[in-house]
């Protein structure tokens, strides 16, 4: 993978060369890209942290990012909720990114790599080589099932994101937990 610049925006390819991320590159190291990602109408879509090693291409200047640039300017003025990682302290890693998850009680998409399945909901527990998923329905906003996944499996999260706080704030109105997402 050719070296990428922080603050570029990017289509990143993963797995699936059909379908991609929009996104600008936060943070890099050797092990980890973190993009702030945007839906297809230029809306922030959630914080995306891939390991390198998924990552097949990531292409700048297409004309379709040219495009996406003006749909992300437009939103700039809107009254809309914006994104960021200001909470997450010290060496970003997969496993800070989790106890950040942990501690703010949010829901979080992950990716593994033995499987490419994807699992949302509550990271509730860690330790010294894995961490517990109270996996969410997102068709009814229920848990339905806790399963422990190894941390190096982990090959993409998905937190801070628009469609994890709304189904969040399904699951607590549902629950009767009504103390609204921040």
């Amino acid at each position: 993978m050719a070296s990428m610049e922080i603050g570029k925006l990017y289509e990143i390819y993963s797995t699936d060369d059909e379908s991609f991320s929009v996104g600008y590159l936060l943070y890099q190291n050797d092990d980890i890209c973190i993009f702030k990602a945007y839906d297809d109408q230029g809306r922030e879509a959630g914080i995306y942290a891939f390991k390198k090693k998924i990552i097949s291409t990531c292409l700048e200047g297409t004309e379709y990012l040219a495009k996406m640039k003006l749909y992300i300017d437009y939103w700039k003025d809107k009254d809309i909720k914006t994104l960021s990682m200001n909470d997450l302290d010290g060496e970003i890693s997969i496993r800070n990114i989790l106890e950040y998850i942990i501690s703010s009680k949010s829901i979080a998409t992950i990716m593994i790599n033995s499987d490419d399945d994807m699992y949302t909901g509550f990271v509730s527990e860690s330790d010294a080589v894995s961490v517990a998923m109270e996996c969410v329905d997102i068709s009814n906003a229920k848990v339905y099932d806790k399963i422990k996944i190894n941390v190096e499996d982990i090959c993409f999260i998905e937190f801070n994101s628009v469609d994890n706080d709304v189904l969040l704030y399904a699951h607590r109105n549902l629950n009767g937990k009504h103390d609204c997402c921040k």
